[in-house]
């Protein structure tokens, strides 16, 4: 009689069974936009998140630096004038290179701080079978799309001389005078919503009693939960 096939939310035991081949890192860059469900649960036992999140980063923060000096000329003028007063002249070159370096940091951290969100919600809450470093992997690699999307803006930052543009549902509502609801689509970005939709692929691919729709449709949801705190200020 042959066992049963281990769960793809079971924990595997490294001195009873090998841990199975990752695909490789360029093929899973890849994966993330053509075959996610596939690419999370070859991952599921031997869960990788690091590397990918490291170039993430990487990626988002020259993609920043990339955008022309003259968008960040402004950014100076921001500062409250007391301690502008306080502070040496500095010239846009700096403020890009510390845009540049906050959006790396910030890149980096995130697949961490999203996924405590992520474990406590389907783990804590909802009681799925999935450990921490799973949930990382998953989140780290939607990251991709974000890069993807952070790469995309590059040329229509730099035409408008605005760093902080994005591809938001707003973008389609232009004729929308500013207030909440042009503030609320504002806030929901295309990227993150299509990162929402993948990483609820992969976040139901660990645990299969999970559907993907149902995840992703929390994910989504509470993106625009943060988009409708955002448009309050």
């Amino acid at each position: 009689m042959t066992e049963a096939p281990m769960a793809p939310g079971a924990h595997a035991d490294p001195a009873a069974a090998e841990l199975p081949p990752r695909p490789a890192f360029v093929h899973r860059l890849w994966m993330v936009f053509a075959q996610p469900r596939d690419l999370f649960r070859a991952l599921v036992l031997n869960p990788a998140w690091f590397p990918v999140a490291v170039l993430v980063a990487l990626v988002t923060g020259v993609s920043m630096f990339l955008i022309p000096v003259e968008a960040f000329e402004a950014f100076g003028g921001n500062i409250p004038p007391e301690q502008r007063d306080q502070m040496p002249d500095l010239p846009p070159e700096f403020f890009r290179a510390m845009t540049s370096a906050g959006a790396l940091a910030v890149t980096l951290l995130f697949p961490v701080l999203i996924s405590v969100v992520t474990y406590v919600i389907f783990v804590f809450i909802r009681g799925d079978r999935a450990t921490f470093r799973q949930h990382l992997c998953v989140n780290a690699h939607t990251g991709v799309i974000s890069a993807l999307g952070a790469l995309f803006m590059i040329p229509l930052r730099a035409r408008n001389l605005d760093f902080d543009q994005t591809l938001s549902v707003g973008s389609f509502f232009g004729f929308l005078p500013e207030g909440y609801l042009a503030g609320l689509l504002g806030g929901i970005d295309l990227f993150a919503l299509w990162a929402c939709i993948v990483a609820g692929i992969g976040l139901a691919a660990i645990d299969e009693r999970r559907s993907a729709k149902s995840t992703a449709t929390i994910l989504v949801g509470l993106l625009v939960v943060f988009a409708a705190i955002g448009a309050l200020f």
